[in-house]
């Protein structure tokens, strides 16, 4: 029903109530053609169909005009209300009022929101990233052309150290995926093998490390794993590596119940260490192993540690374990400061800065490491 239709229909019951009034008063036993009757009892019904005439015509009047339009929208995995609201050209506030959220950081996937003056589709130019393996906000950002503090701010962030495998992150301003890789006539690809770096296949393939970090969007270069195939721009196939050869006159041990390094060389003990290997529930394993790979500083994207004077050991699932310095952490703290000789790692063999920098330096890809109780 119309607004004008509402308001002319109560007009009409308005007069007629005052009408019937005037009648009932003016008639206390009123006569009308002839007949002698209580005129004020026989008002009473058609009194109450007017008034509810009025009531049904109300919310009529006021349902014909809503007084907000909107789209809605339901909750996905990793959305946060300003990446939403960014996303339709609102903001959080207005989204929040809509809904009568209480706390506008308390979102569940599902949740179908209002979003007030919305169009029904999303704001133009936004484009939108899942969060790898590996990803940092910091390579996100310089692969979209944007900054890590407009990450923050468009998603929402409490940390810009924080972010999750199969987060959805709003990428501010337009930002779009850059191509994939395409192999041309002078691009070729390459399979890593036990033992390799980014730089030592950039110079076997006479290209650079940073031109492979970005023909494959590596968010670190000193992240890469056995069996990952790699994009080498400007490069040809390359000859097959050659596998590393053990060093016949050098070896290190691990004695697991010592908590201790003992390193040889030519036969002889050459460096007698005290060290730290796993804590029970991630204990390093014992075998007869081999360095596979060196890193001047390797990272651990699990516990968020930089891991420096690395020598990689052997394989544990999908993550490598190694032989390194103390680990340091994101604020700049050694952790396992002072607990060396106790069983406190992650299952890698720590060693005190100095000793580990020795050992780097000494050891080769392909010298036998056994560890042992």
């Amino acid at each position: 029903m119309s607004t004008s239709r509402a308001t002319g229909l109560a007009k009409l019951t308005t007069g007629m109530v005052a009408v019937a009034l005037d009648i009932a008063g003016r008639c206390r036993y009123g006569e009308t053609m002839g007949a002698r009757f209580d005129l004020r009892k026989w008002l009473v019904i058609p009194l109450w169909v007017v008034v509810l005439g009025v009531l049904l015509a109300a919310p009529l009047s006021v349902g014909a005009s809503p007084r907000t339009q909107g789209t809605t929208h339901v909750v996905q995995r990793g959305e946060h209300l300003t990446a939403i609201a960014n996303r339709y050209g609102t903001t959080p506030q207005a989204i929040a009022s809509a809904n009568n959220l209480v706390n506008m950081n308390l979102l569940y996937v599902g949740q179908r929101l209002t979003i007030p003056g919305g169009s029904s589709a999303p704001a133009q130019g936004n484009t939108y990233y899942v969060v790898n393996r590996g990803d940092t906000l910091t390579a996100i950002a310089a692969r979209y052309g944007t900054t890590t503090q407009a990450l923050v701010q468009a998603n929402g962030l409490a940390s810009a150290n924080f972010i999750y495998v199969g987060q959805r992150l709003l990428i501010p301003g337009g930002g779009t995926a850059p191509a994939p890789s395409t192999p041309s006539g002078t691009t070729g690809y390459y399979t890593v093998q036990a033992g390799d770096t980014v730089s030592s296949i950039a110079v076997r393939n006479g290209t650079t490390a940073w031109a492979i970090v970005q023909a494959n969007h590596l968010a670190n270069a000193n992240f890469i794993y056995v069996g990952q195939r790699l994009v080498i721009p400007g490069g040809s196939a390359p000859a097959p590596a050659p596998a590393p050869q053990p060093s016949s006159n050098k070896r290190i041990v691990i004695d697991l119940s010592e908590q201790h390094m003992y390193v040889y060389q030519d036969g002889g003990l050459l460096y007698s260490w005290v060290t730290s290997t796993g804590m029970p529930g991630a204990a390093t394993i014992p075998g007869n192993f081999k360095v596979l790979t060196k890193l001047p500083n390797a990272y651990a994207y699990t516990w968020g540690l930089q891991m420096p004077y690395w020598l990689g050991i052997y394989w544990a699932g999908s993550l490598q374990n190694g032989i390194h310095a103390l680990p340091i952490m994101a604020d700049g703290r050694i952790l396992w400061d002072g607990y060396l000789g106790q069983p406190v790692s992650y299952g890698c063999v720590i060693l005190s800065t100095e000793n580990a920098q020795t050992l780097y330096n000494w050891a080769e890809v392909g010298t036998p490491v056994d560890i042992q109780y």
